[in-house]
């Protein structure tokens, strides 16, 4: 497995903010924040603690698993977490999921970790990011500022089994 103890990767002196690898232990805390992100507009899901944990517990077990958590003193704000699997001719990264606490959106946090991300994952060889969001939401605007586009070729699929 490749979560690794707490290691320091970028620390933010002025607002005392700092990146690091996620961690098993960061789960639970982590899971309190999913819901709080995703049971609020534009989502408006109906995750619990319980249910969140269980997905960021199935994500954590991929075996070439990558994931940054962005933590305020000692209050976890946000998380990068997928999996780098091969596409083609690529090693990708599949980001299975990205949220910040509503409180540091618009505050430059999401796009340190990011960015942050981005450039250790081109460290590891890794070419790009797959992921999905929504289309009327703040998040598809960022992901474009950050260089993402969407792929108007593609579509994205949810088929609810009956």
């Amino acid at each position: 497995m490749i979560i690794s103890k707490i290691n320091l990767i970028k620390k933010h002196e002025e607002n005392n903010l700092e990146i690091r690898k996620i961690s098993k232990s960061d789960l639970e805390e982590l899971a309190k924040l999913m819901v709080s992100v995703y049971n609020a507009p534009p989502w408006n899901d109906k995750w619990t603690v319980e249910t969140a944990l269980e997905s960021l517990t199935d994500i954590s077990d991929f075996s070439k698993l990558f994931g940054n958590v962005i933590v305020d003193g000692n209050k976890m704000i946000g998380v990068i977490i997928g999996h780098v699997r091969r596409y083609a001719t690529e090693s990708t990264f599949y980001i299975d999921e990205f949220f910040i606490s509503e409180k540091y959106r618009g505050t430059g946090s999401a796009k340190n970790l990011y960015q942050t991300s981005i450039k250790q994952l081109k460290q590891r060889g890794i070419t790009g990011a797959f992921f999905t969001t929504l289309k009327n939401s703040k998040a598809y605007n960022f992901y474009v500022k950050q260089g993402a586009w969407d792929l108007e070729d593609s579509a994205c699929f949810y088929h609810k089994f009956q």
